[in-house]
C-alpha cells in the first residue's frame, strides 16, 4: 500500500519530520489522481481533477513545482510557489487540448528557514485537501476548505453535519491551474518536537470521521503504520475516491508543546501580490537563490507561452 518508507535522511537539510506516506487508488476509480511529495523538510498532497488524465498530469505538476524548491526563507515565498504551479499547469494545459480545464488541490508543510524565527513551519493550501495538527491528543484542522459547502456552513445556512450529506460537498472554489486567478491560504506555526502532522486528500476525510482519524493518530506511533492504517480505514467504509494521507511526525524544533492551544493567523496571497512579488524577484541585486531565480525564469517563460 504504502510508496515510501520512513525518511529521516538529510538531503539538504537537517531533518526536522519522521514521516510515512500512503496513496491508493480506491475501490471504485481506475486510475490514481492523487500526488504526494516529499522532498528534505517538505511536505505535500495533490488531488487532481479533470478528464483524459488531467487529474494525475496537473496533481503532478504541482507537486514537482514544491519538491523542487531547497527551503524558504518566508511564507510569501512558500506562497509564491504555489501560485507559480497553478501558472505551470495552465501552460501545459495550453500546450495540449486535451488536458483543458485540468485542475488539482494543494496543501503542504515546509520548514520556513530564517535567524530571525527558527523553528518556524509554514503550511500553504487551495481546495479541500486538508492539514491536520496532532498535539496533545487533540486533533485540530488547520486547514480551511475551499468548498461550497464550507461557504454555507460559515454563513449559517448549513451544519456542519448536514455538510458531511450535501449533494455538492464535491465542489471546490479554489483550484489550482482550473481558474484564471487564484489565492492561496498560507500561515506560520511554531515547528514543536512532538507534533504529529496529517495532509491528506479528501478520499480520505470524506470516508472517515475526525474522531476516527484522532484515534488512528494516538495509537499508531510509527507514522507509516499510521498513514497505512488511514488508508485502509477509508477503504474499509467506502472507498470511493482515491486516498492519500502523509504523516508526518516533528523531531526537531522547539521543545514539546505544553498546550492544546495553537494559534496561527492565516494569510492570503492575492493575484496582486504576486505580482509585486515577482517584481521583487526580477529586480533582486543577488541575494535570491539559485532556484529562486531558476522559478522565476520558468514562471516567465510559462506566461509567454
Amino acid at each position: 500500500m504504502s510508496n515510501k518508507n520512513l525518511n529521516t535522511e538529510n538531503q539538504s537539510q537537517a531533518p526536522v519530520f519522521k514521516w510515512g506516506a500512503a496513496t491508493h487508488v480506491g475501490n471504485i476509480r481506475t486510475s490514481n489522481q492523487d500526488k504526494y511529495g516529499i522532498a528534505s523538510n517538505l511536505l505535500a498532497v495533490a488531488d487532481g481533477m479533470g478528464g483524459h488524465n488531467g487529474g494525475e498530469v496537473a496533481a503532478e505538476i504541482a507537486v514537482n513545482t514544491l519538491t523542487a524548491a531547497n527551503g524558504f526563507q518566508s511564507i510569501n515565498e512558500f506562497a509564491y510557489l504555489v501560485q507559480m504551479a497553478h501558472h505551470q499547469i495552465q501552460a501545459r494545459a495550453q500546450e495540449n487540448i486535451n488536458l483543458d480545464g485540468m485542475g488539482t488541490t494543494l496543501c503542504a508543510l515546509s520548514e520556513i528557514n530564517t535567524q530571525e524565527t527558527p523553528h518556524r513551519i509554514g503550511a500553504v493550501n487551495v481546495g479541500d485537501s486538508r492539514i491536520y495538527l496532532f498535539t496533545n491528543n487533540e486533533l485540530h484542522q488547520i486547514s480551511i476548505d475551499h468548498s461550497l459547502v464550507q461557504e454555507l456552513v460559515e454563513s449559517g445556512q448549513i451544519t456542519e453535519i448536514e455538510a458531511k450529506f450535501h449533494p455538492h460537498r464535491n465542489v471546490i472554489t479554489r483550484s489550482l491551474g482550473h481558474q484564471p486567478i487564484i489565492q492561496v491560504d498560507a500561515w506560520e506555526l511554531d515547528l514543536m518536537i512532538g507534533d504529529r502532522y496529517l495532509l491528506c486528500s479528501d478520499g480520505l476525510t470524506n470516508e472517515i470521521s475526525d474522531i476516527e482519524i484522532a484515534e488512528i493518530l494516538s495509537t499508531k506511533p510509527d507514522p507509516q503504520h499510521a498513514a497505512d492504517q488511514l488508508i485502509q480505514s477509508a477503504l474499509e467504509n467506502q472507498g470511493l475516491d482515491n486516498v492519500t494521507a502523509i504523516v508526518a511526525d516533528v523531531i526537531s524544533g522547539k521543545e514539546k508543546r505544553n498546550s492544546s492551544n495553537i494559534q496561527f493567523e492565516v494569510q492570503t496571497l492575492s493575484p496582486e501580490e504576486e505580482e509585486k512579488f515577482t517584481e521583487e524577484i526580477r529586480t533582486s541585486d543577488g541575494k535570491n537563490s539559485n532556484w529562486r531565480k531558476s522559478l522565476f525564469e520558468l514562471f516567465t517563460r510559462a506566461g509567454t507561452t
